[in-house]
């Protein structure tokens, strides 16, 4: 896949204290909602998803810190299922089902900005890390009878590693050269 191909820059706007169904009640001790949205309330938050939110689903999009133009928070690029080759499609099933047999031995990280509740399960990386960390301290407490288990996932993280590697390669080596140029 060629690196030189347009790319959208897009700045963010950054919305506090606008969750997308204000009126839904919220328990602070759960940090979670005490009830669905009402129809109404959902018809109320597509209009204003309609209006505030920019759906972003093909290209390459580069997203810019609102609060500093410097600071890059992602780029991503959308490649339609069709475009994928099979190797790619491989490369997709083995992250999707590493990050689903995760779940059992990671906690989950909520967020005090997030707009509809719900918690995600997180695995980050650093720029550095310790020797042998890879999960750091989102590691759930498990019994030993679950360890050869633990084990065999984070033995796949390898092949996790490089997969994503070689896939950001490309795009950040665009990333820079792009940036370069778009800065003269």
């Amino acid at each position: 896949m060629s690196t030189i191909r347009s790319i959208r820059w897009q700045r963010l706007n950054y919305y506090p204290n606008s969750p997308l169904c204000p009126t839904v009640p919220w328990n602070k001790d759960t940090n979670k909602p005490l009830r669905h949205p009402t129809a109404a309330e959902v018809s109320k938050a597509c209009r204003i998803a309609d209006r505030k939110y920019y759906l972003m689903n093909f290209g390459r999009v580069v997203l810019v810190d609102p609060s500093d133009e410097d600071s890059v928070i992602a780029v991503m690029e959308f490649t339609p299922w069709d475009q994928l080759t099979e190797i790619d499609k491989e490369n997709l099933n083995f992250i999707s089902t590493f990050l689903h047999q995760s779940k059992e031995f990671i906690n989950p990280v909520s967020s005090s900005t997030r707009s509809w509740g719900g918690k995600m399960w997180g695995i980050g990386w650093r720029k550095s890390q310790d020797f042998m960390q890879i999960f750091g301290r989102y590691i759930k407490a498990f019994p030993p009878s679950k360890m050869e288990k633990f084990d065999n996932i984070f033995q796949q993280s390898k092949r996790l590693g490089e997969i994503l590697g070689d896939y950001y390669k490309p795009q950040s080596q665009f990333l820079f050269t792009s940036s370069h140029f778009h800065h003269r």
